[in-house]
Order: structure tokens, then sequence, then C-alpha cells
């Protein structure tokens, strides 16, 4: 009987952490001497999270960015955080949300691999951390928004 106790106490203080998916993964090739470089991905979360920082050992520094347009002229600023409704798609992609490498440790080339954690959080202010692996890769017009004639 004092195992089932235990089991139950046990099953009690897990904390249930959110699913998420990351998708498509990469980053745009950069020219040499560049130093900063701009992540994409697609991301999903079976809970309401709250992406709250990024960090990478290919890189000094990761930060969220966005891009708007005032007054006619296209600006891209730094945010904080980004939420995550439970089942909703998020994209991170050119022209809109990114994440941007500041101080890469050398140009990104095509089909260069690089590792970048995602730090998530819940409204009880648990943490989950997922690794994954950005792919090197060149943009296309397709990505720019522009269409082939």
């Amino acid at each position: 009987m004092k195992y089932i106790w235990s089991g139950l106490l046990l099953l009690c203080s897990l904390q249930v952490q959110a699913e998420i998916t990351v998708v498509e993964p990469w980053v745009r090739t950069t020219a040499p001497g560049q130093k900063v470089a701009a992540g994409y991905v697609r991301i999903v979360s079976d809970k309401d999270v709250v992406l709250v920082s990024a960090n990478s050992s290919f890189a000094d520094k990761v930060e969220l960015h966005e891009m708007t347009v005032e007054n006619g002229v296209m600006k891209m600023r730094p945010i904080k955080q980004l939420e995550l409704k439970a089942n909703t798609p998020v994209e991170l992609k050119p022209g809109g949300l990114h994440l941007m490498l500041l101080g890469i440790k050398s140009p990104v080339k095509t089909g260069d691999t690089i590792p970048l954690n995602l730090v998530f959080e819940d409204k009880k202010a648990s943490q989950d951390n997922v690794a994954i692996t950005f792919n090197g890769r060149d943009i296309t017009h397709q990505e720019m928004g522009h269409h082939a004639h």
C-alpha cells in the first residue's frame, strides 16, 4: 500500500512539459567577414508558452527580431519575447519575425550545421530548453517574397 501512495505522490509532483515542435530550422548564408546571420523556423507548442531567449555556441548573442514597415520604411527591432498560443504555428521567416545571431564565429555556408538552444517558459514560469540544429542555406526568391517572371 505504501508503494501505491508513493507512486501517486510522485505522479502529482511531476510537471507536465509542453510538447514543442520545431520544423525546418535554417540560417541564411553569409558573406565573408559578415558578423551577423538570420535564422528562421516554424514552431508549434501544444500549450501556451513564451519564447524568452535563445543562445548558440556559434554566436556571441542571439536575439529575436521583428520587421515592421513605418512610413513606408522597413525597420528591424529586437523584441524581448514571443508568445505562442497552444496548437497555433508561429513562423519565423524572411521579412518578418526571425532570430538574429550576433557575433557569429565564421561565415555561414550552404550545408553548415549550427547548434541553437531555444528557451520557452509556461504560465507557471517553468522553463523548457529545446536544442535544435539550424542548416545553412541560400535564400530563394520565393522566400524573399518575389515571384519568378
